[in-house]
């Protein structure tokens, strides 16, 4: 079995989803009381805050370098960003460590692109839903078309996810407006699915239905770190021999 190494703590709530669902997985795959090889660096949230409200000091893509370095250092063979947003450091991470990063966007697209989708909504903070790193990366797999809310929902998904979520608030006020804003979309832009791409989202919208199909983006990047794990003994996540 191949070590993951975990960059997690934004926030620390969907962190605890990825360490679950992993060894749920590993757990499936080897049966017993097989658990997975992790090695985790849980980062302070409340300073990459503040360290994002000035990208030319360098200070955010160097906390995620030392959290790769800390990584390698434990025996990782590859990385995991525990957060959609985090992805925004993947280059940084593997120029500092030389190891791969699981792209979280990647694996979602793979899925969405699987299910036959050719035109999703993405969801998530607004670094997420206005810069390229998720946006182009999902659209460069099978020329998928990304389609974001308006400036005033993206506005409003932000404050709610930085405010609230992220403290382990996950309120029905937030509920609602999270799916409103995806059925919105369905309806105005046509939208056939939607990327839940904030790993805190998936909490929020845990037992919710919606008319639009919704791509859960921390249990599919978790699974397919269990999978990457797996592969190193030539096993997948149902235990059989590839």
């Amino acid at each position: 079995m191949l070590t993951a190494g975990l960059i997690g703590g934004v926030s620390w709530h969907s962190t605890l989803e990825y360490y679950r669902i992993i060894n749920a997985a590993v757990a499936r795959a080897l049966g017993g009381v097989a658990s997975a090889r992790l090695v985790l660096v849980s980062l302070n949230f409340e300073d990459l805050r503040r360290a994002s409200q000035n990208e030319a000091s360098g200070e955010h893509a160097r906390i995620y370098a030392d959290a790769g370095r800390a990584l390698q250092r434990a025996g990782a063979d590859f990385i995991v960003i525990c957060s959609n947003t985090g992805h925004r450091r993947a280059e940084d991470v593997e120029r500092a460590t030389g190891l791969p990063v699981l792209h979280i966007a990647d694996v979602v697209g793979s899925a969405v692109q699987a299910a036959g989708h050719t035109r999703i909504a993405l969801l998530g903070t607004a670094a997420t839903m206005e810069s390229s790193f998720i946006k182009a990366r999902l659209e460069a797999q099978g020329h998928l078309d990304v389609v974001v809310p308006d400036q005033d929902v993206r506005s409003e998904l932000d404050r709610l996810i930085k405010g609230e979520m992220s403290q382990g608030v996950f309120s029905d006020e937030a509920r609602a407006f999270v799916l409103r804003a995806i059925d919105g979309l369905q309806r105005e832009q046509g939208t056939q699915a939607a990327v839940l791409g904030c790993t805190e989202l998936p909490i929020l919208l845990d037992g919710q239905r919606s008319r639009c199909p919704m791509f859960d983006t921390l249990r599919l990047h978790a699974e397919a770190t269990a999978e990457r794990m797996l592969a190193g003994r030539g096993q997948t996540i149902a235990g059989a021999q590839t």
